[in-house]
């Protein structure tokens, strides 16, 4: 009889737990949740150089280089654009720049940091034959930016140099 008796009351608490459960329960199953939804802010981002409207523009979170471009107008004819990653993502405050062809100082094209001979590098104002052999010694280059590996080659020289180098 005592065995019996265990049963009822085992039967009888899950019945009250599974009623509790239901009770808990209930309200959550008449309301359908909504996913999740993140809003992100539009960002701010600055382009200049060889683009039709140089300025800053305001696009949504998640543009990439490509989008500004086309936000500028598209870029001008002299412009380098195999310098510039279009597919990179843009961040709120950062400033593209959309390099030209030719150098700055109207000689032709860009000196290479990556394959120019010494004497190439040489021609660029504030290298000598010291400097020109440090930066053949540096190589390769990903970025412009690269070369401030350079020893004695600060922010200064890098922004005289950019208008006149390419990678």
């Amino acid at each position: 009889m005592r065995y019996y008796g265990e049963r009822v009351v085992t039967r009888l608490l899950l019945a009250m737990c599974a009623v509790g459960g239901v009770i808990v329960m209930l309200p959550r199953l008449g309301s359908a949740q909504r996913p999740l939804e993140v809003l992100q802010p539009p960002i701010t981002v600055s382009i200049r150089g060889e683009v039709a409207e140089p300025g800053v523009y305001s696009l949504e979170f998640g543009a990439r280089a490509a989008d500004l471009l086309a936000a500028a107008g598209g870029a001008l004819p002299g412009a380098a654009l195999s310098l510039l990653s279009l597919a990179d993502p843009l961040t709120d405050g950062e400033s593209v720049y959309v390099p030209g062809v030719a150098a700055a100082d109207g000689r032709g094209e860009r000196v290479s940091l990556n394959t120019a001979s010494l004497a190439q590098l040489d021609t660029l104002p504030g290298v000598g034959p010291v400097m020109a052999a440090r930066i053949v010694a540096h190589r390769p280059y990903s970025t412009i930016e690269d070369a401030l590996r350079v020893p004695g080659i600060g922010p200064k020289t890098l922004e005289r140099l950019r208008p006149l180098v390419t990678l």
